[in-house]
C-alpha cells in the first residue's frame, strides 16, 4: 500500500509489501520526499513468533542461572556492596524465580537473526550474552533503585 500526502502535510509512503514495485506510482523525476512509517511492535507480537528453539534457550540460561546461584551459595560468594550472590566471573546471580521469563524470552532473536548477526559482527555472541544477563539480573537493579529513593527520600525528611 502506497499513501502520499500533497498539500501542507509531508508526503510519506507507507508499504507493507517488500517486493512490491513503486516504479508504477512514483515517477523518477518526482521531487517529493517519501518517508516510511515505522511501526513498533508489541511485546506480545514478537513474544508469538518466538519458536521452540527460543524457549528452550531461556530455559537453559535460567536453569544455569540457578546452577550458578546454588555453587555461589555453597561457596558463600557473597558481595556485600552489591547484597547479592556472585558468580566466580564476579558478575552477580539472582535466584530463578526472580527472573521474569517472557523478558528473557523477548531479548532472544530468532534462529534466522542470530546466525545473520554472526555472520556480520565478531562479538555479536558477547554483546548478546550481555543483554541477556542484564535482563536476568534485572530484579536486582530495580532492588536498588527503590533502596535508593528510600535512601532519598529519608535524607530529604
Amino acid at each position: 500500500m502506497l499513501t502520499i500526502r500533497d498539500g501542507s502535510s509531508r508526503p510519506r509512503a507507507v508499504h507493507d509489501d517488500e517486493g512490491f514495485d513503486w516504479s508504477k506510482y512514483i515517477q523518477e523525476d518526482d521531487k517529493r520526499a517519501l518517508i516510511a512509517d515505522v511501526k513498533e511492535r508489541m511485546k506480545e507480537e514478537i513474544l508469538k513468533e518466538k519458536t521452540y528453539r527460543e524457549r528452550c534457550i531461556v530455559d537453559y540460561r535460567i536453569e544455569e542461572m540457578q546452577q550458578e546461584s546454588e555453587e555461589a551459595k555453597s561457596y558463600r560468594r557473597w558481595d556485600k556492596k552489591r547484597e547479592c550472590y556472585i558468580n566466580r566471573k564476579g558478575e552477580p546471580v539472582v535466584y530463578p524465580r526472580k527472573v521474569v521469563y517472557n523478558d528473557v524470552l523477548a531479548v532472544i532473536p530468532l534462529f534466522g537473526e542470530y546466525y545473520s548477526n554472526v555472520e556480520k559482527y565478531k562479538d555479536y555472541v558477547k554483546k548478546l550474552d550481555k543483554i541477556i544477563r542484564n535482563v536476568m539480573t534485572a530484579s536486582l537493579r530495580q532492588r536498588d533503585e527503590k533502596r535508593m529513593k528510600k535512601n532519598v527520600e529519608i535524607l530529604v525528611d
